[in-house]
């Protein structure tokens, strides 16, 4: 996320000063990876054999996924292209930084869950021999393996989203990731796409099912004349509602797209903090736990083997 941010930033950058974006490709990205590099001159050649931007960065590279190519080719006709670079790169620093706050709350539970589930085997089994067999260091990289996995599973799938709304204390976060999603809508309406297309673009970069039909209802509701805000009524929190009517009322509905992202942010960001402060004294404990389990399976072994 942040190799791609420092790319964005960079051609957004090149691109105000007035440079061509054949030469921008060849001079952004060069603190970036081989491959990436690599991507950028493969693109470079195509976008001088006569191909546009996406249609040039459309490759195998993971930098550049559907959402982001689709508002690369909007932009690229409507002249907004270095501002819409820039929000490109904003948009993946944010998604670099939600990224650790989950990576570091999941490291807390699978922590949490392996020491609670070894200490519950060691009272049944009222031994604690197995600590130290070669296959329990192996169960447990494979269970911390299997947990990240997962996690980036249920993301792709959109069926973590709808976990985590049926949770009560993780309810609010999930919220609020929708609606930061929804937020993202943002982008393709600075690139001049008319609403309904550009809910539709957002609509299938959304990952939470639920609010991809909620979407799709709404969309339905406005060819039928309702505003977006009208066609929401209900299915978002009264804030972020008031924050559309606003938006449409002054005609500024992306700049409050970018205030309604920036608060839902700060209160993802407050959410995640708060269960961090709730699950590491319990990884501690945990650990505090395991290690003693370990420290005294280790001198009962020592002491076993001392002659009496």
């Amino acid at each position: 996320m942040l190799e791609a941010a420092r790319f964005f930033h960079q051609f957004a950058a090149l691109l105000k000063a007035g440079i061509p974006v054949q030469q921008c490709l060849g001079m952004a990205g060069k603190d970036c990876s081989a491959n990436f590099q690599r991507s950028l001159k493969e693109a470079s050649l195509k976008v001088e054999a006569g191909q546009d931007l996406a249609t040039a960065l459309n490759g195998r590279s993971p930098y550049f996924d559907q959402w982001t190519l689709a508002l690369i080719r909007v932009a690229e006709y409507s002249g907004a292209l270095a501002e819409t670079f820039e929000r490109l790169a904003i948009a993946a620093e944010a998604q670099h930084r939600r990224q650790k706050l989950y990576s570091s709350v999941i490291t807390s539970v699978i922590i949490i869950g392996f020491a609670l589930l070894t200490l519950l085997i060691a009272l049944l089994s009222r031994s604690t021999a197995f600590v130290l067999q070669p296959g329990f260091f192996v169960l447990a990289t494979l269970l911390a393996a299997i947990g990240f996995s997962s996690r980036r599973l249920l993301e792709a799938t959109g069926n973590g989203q709808q976990l985590m709304a049926s949770v009560p204390f993780l309810k609010g976060i999930a919220q609020s990731r929708s609606l930061l999603y929804f937020a993202e809508l943002e982008l393709p309406l600075r690139c001049g796409m008319p609403l309904l297309q550009a809910l539709e673009l957002v609509r299938s970069h959304i990952p939470d099912v639920a609010l991809q039909k909620t979407l799709a209802l709404a969309s339905r509701h406005m060819q039928a004349g309702q505003t977006l805000s009208q066609s929401l009524t209900g299915k978002l929190p009264a804030l972020a509602l008031q924050m559309l009517r606003t938006g449409e009322e002054t005609g500024n509905l992306d700049e409050m797209l970018v205030k309604l992202a920036d608060y839902y942010e700060s209160d993802l960001e407050r959410q995640f903090k708060q269960l961090q402060a709730a699950l590491r004294p319990l990884a501690i404990v945990a650990m505090g736990g395991l290690v003693l389990l370990i420290g005294i399976q280790t001198i009962g072994s020592l002491l076993n083997v001392l002659p009496s």
